[in-house]
Formats: C-alpha cells, structure tokens, sequence
C-alpha cells in the first residue's frame, strides 16, 4: 500500500507556514517568491496600514479556500499555537526541525480555531506531510503530540457568559467573544505572560503596554488583536455616501459618521473606486489625520511618507485649492503613487531627491512616517511579533531622520504635521516635543485614537489606532 499524501490544501498551507517558521519573528509575506525584504517594507508608514484596495498592507494569504484560511489562521494565532505546542513538546522548540514545528503551529491552529475542521484529518495530514520531507521517526513524533494537544481541547464557553478568560491558564479567548477552555492549565501563570500566549502577542509587547497603560488597558488591546478588521470607505472629499445606491448595496453604516464596512467583493469594490475618484479605502482612525487640518488654508502641502497615496489623496480633496505634492522612498510604492495621482488635478508626484533642491516651499508638510504599526495590529498581524525594545530603537532613529529631513521645507508660520499607527510614547509625544524643540514650533494639538472594538463586536464598531500631532512653526 502506498503512503498517505496529505490532502493538497493542507500540504500548501504548511509549506507556506515552513517558509514562515525559519524567518520567525520577522514575518515575511514575500518569502514564497525570496523576494528580500527592505527595510521600508518591514516598517510601512501609517498610511500603508489602512491604504488602498489591494495595497492596504494586511497579510494576504497566497491562496484561496481552505490553504489560504489555515495560514491566515496560523499567522493570526502563531504565539499561542506555539505556547501549547512548547508544553507538549518533549525537546527544547527551537532543537526541533523546521518542518515538525510547521506542522505542529498549522496542526493545533486548526485543533483550537477552526473547529469545522476534522481532528482526524488535521492528524493525519500533517503527519504525512511531514513523512513526505523528513524520517518516518518525525511523522510519529508529529503524530504523537497533535494527538496529546487534541486532547486539551475542552468546552467553550459562550461570550454571553462573560468569562474573565485572562485570569484562567486554560481559557483562549476566540474572536467570536466566546472562550474555549482547555482540559489542562497549560498557558503560564505569570499574567502578562499568559495574556501573550492567550492573544498571540509578544511578551516583550504586553508587558510595555503594562508597565504605560495598566493591566485593563492592555487587555483590551490584547484582545483587539484577535479582529479581523473591516475594509472601510469613505469620501476623501467629504460629502455624504450613504444615499449612493450602488454604496448602500454593498456595504452597511459604520459607527464612525461618513464611513461605510464593505460587504461586497473585491471586484465590486474596486468598480466603485474607479467611477468614484473621491472614494477611499481608510479606516476612521486614519482619516482623523488629515481631517485635523479642517481649519487651515494651505496653498502647498507635502506628504513626505505618502506610501500609496491614500492621506495625499485625502488630503487633495480636503484642500482643493492647495497643491499637494507627495514622495516616498520606496521606488515600489512610489510608482504606485504615481498611478494614484494621475486622477487627483491639484495632487504632484515627485522624487525624493528633488524635493531637496526646495527652499521653504510648504504651508504644510505632513509626516506620515514608519512605525511599530502598534495601533493596527489586528490588520498587520506580521507587525506583531517584530516588536522589541532594539525594533523600536531603530525606527525612533529612523523616525527622527526623517523629520530632521524635512523639516526645513516646512515655511515660516507653516505646519507640520506628525503622524504614526502606533499608540507608544516613544514614536508619538516624545517625538513630537523633539520636533517641537529643533523645529522652533510648539505643539498646537495633539490626539491618540485607541483601537475600537473586542471580540464579538459587529465589524462596525470597529477601528484602528493612530495619532497625529500639529505643530506650528514661528
């Protein structure tokens, strides 16, 4: 008899997750086609969080179906795959082959958050797609520990109930607001460690959230981390979409006023935008950016960090009689600027390099520039496990070196404007006193938006997290 061959969904959806397991923490969704990743492309701007269609960002899964759910599930709940499968693990985890841990993370992913799923079939298939790449021994091995980890699988608990799942090492809070409670405490009995392993996020993440924000704070959004957010639109040029029949069909009123949560398809979605030119894909959060300078009257604005556009466009038809001129440094998404632009009259594409040849030329220079994406990590799952005190380091230096950059283009009695998708101090208020202080401004206005939204919310109840600062130039 010949020998099982794991069902092809599955055996795609672990050799995507292999390639991931070797790179870990540092995600990289390019890594099927060994594309190497830049810097500019691990570190995306605030607009790049929540941009356009089909730039927006989030992790896309390579495929659709089943393959493509299994690896959007296991990037989503890696950590807290991984703090089981460690406990159940006879060998230190990082001793054990590649392609074993691969097939344990994608095994109990599909045993604890997709319950649909056949354990019998999850089992097998990932034993025999290990036997496929490594020793018989390995395939017993992945065998024998999906069948223990199966087997902690317990009840779960409805949201209704209101479970205080983080005071419990065997509760998993699931997306849904229901919790599922495993047959043993397992997770850790540290709080902040288990919040980790309970929420998929890193330690070092939870316990700097605990240490500014306190414990219920942090919670919270620990927990905004299990959404899968929206796809949210509105218009840049702020009139009301509600009443266009062709939206309304394909989409519901989100909380926000002037924002609508697509239902429809991509394709129908992407018809929209095209005979729409003012329509765009952005969360509420994002948008409050650019809606922030409402009250001044800029003849030339700069987004210096302009990603795919999506604040420039905004920005555009916030202020029509102004010119926009936009730039980034990543040659990719600066083509796709161009793209964006050529149905935006008063809006201007530029190099980098020229806009150093400028003297004072901005009322308005907006710094929409890379982050930990902190605030949006329920949509950039990858952004998650990069956190640490050294990423951190770098992008503050980083961040700095941009705004010393660019200050000087901002005019006398001109603004400008910081903006991150991140919710800590160090990239957002510290930076922004900085500025203040080597600029000869001073900060005029400034807002932090907390993500919305806990698990079991309807999709329009919820939003990212982001925060802008004005500052005013003598």
């Amino acid at each position: 008899m010949s020998a099982r061959v794991a069902t092809p969904a599955r055996a795609a959806a672990l050799t995507r997750i292999l390639a991931q397991v070797e790179f870990f923490p540092e995600l990289r969704f390019d890594a099927r086609s060994a594309r190497p990743v830049r810097h500019t492309d691990a570190s995306p701007s605030s607009d790049d969080a929540t941009g356009d269609l089909g730039a927006s960002g989030e992790f896309t899964p390579s495929g659709g179906g089943l393959a493509g759910a299994i690896e959007y599930a296991t990037i989503r709940h890696w950590l807290t795959a991984e703090a089981i499968a460690r406990v159940s693990c006879t060998r230190p985890w990082l001793e054990v082959q590649p392609e074993v841990r691969a097939a344990l993370l994608v095994g109990a992913t599909q045993i604890f958050f997709m319950p649909r799923e056949p354990v019998h079939s999850v089992v097998d298939d990932c034993v025999s797609w290990t036997r496929g790449r490594l020793q018989a021994g390995a395939g017993g091995f992945v065998n024998a520990l999906l069948r223990r980890i199966a087997g902690l699988r317990g009840e779960v608990v409805a949201a209704s109930e209101k479970l205080n799942w983080w005071e419990h090492a065997d509760a998993i809070p699931l997306p849904d607001g229901s919790v599922l409670r495993l047959k043993e405490s397992v997770l850790p009995a540290d709080p902040i460690a288990r919040l980790a392993a309970q929420t998929s996020h890193p330690q070092a993440l939870i316990a700097r959230w605990a240490a500014h924000r306190g414990m219920d704070t942090t919670r919270k959004l620990a927990a905004h981390g299990l959404l899968q957010m929206p796809l949210v639109i509105h218009s840049a040029a702020g009139r009301a979409i509600a009443d266009d029949s062709v939206i309304a069909e394909y989409s519901v009123r989100h909380s926000h006023e002037g924002f609508r949560v697509w239902t429809g398809s991509t394709s129908d979605l992407a018809r929209v935008l095209e005979a729409s030119p003012d329509l765009i894909v952005q969360d509420a959060a994002s948008a409050r950016v650019v809606d922030s300078t409402r009250d001044l009257s800029p003849k030339r604005i700069l987004d210096a960090c302009a990603g795919r556009g999506t604040k420039g466009v905004q920005c555009a038809m916030r202020h029509p009689s102004a010119e926009v001129w936009a730039t980034d440094p990543d040659p990719q998404r600066l083509s796709a600027l161009r793209l964006r632009a050529r149905s935006i009259p008063n809006m201007r594409v530029v190099e980098l390099a020229e806009l150093g040849q400028l003297p004072k030329h901005f009322d308005l220079v907006i710094l929409d520039v890379p982050c930990s994406n902190t605030g949006v990590l329920a949509r950039r799952l990858e952004a998650r496990y990069r956190f640490n005190e050294r990423n951190l380091d770098a992008l503050t230096r980083l961040q700095r070196g941009i705004a010393d950059h660019h200050r000087g283009l901002c005019a006398p009695g001109g603004t400008i404007l910081w903006s991150t998708c991140s919710l800590d101090k160090a990239e957002n208020q510290d930076q922004v006193r900085w500025l203040a202080k080597q600029s000869g401004g001073r900060v005029v206005r400034d807002e932090e938006w907390l993500p919305q939204g806990m698990p079991g919310d309807p999709p329009s109840e919820c939003t990212d997290g982001a925060f802008h600062a004005r500052i005013a130039l003598p």
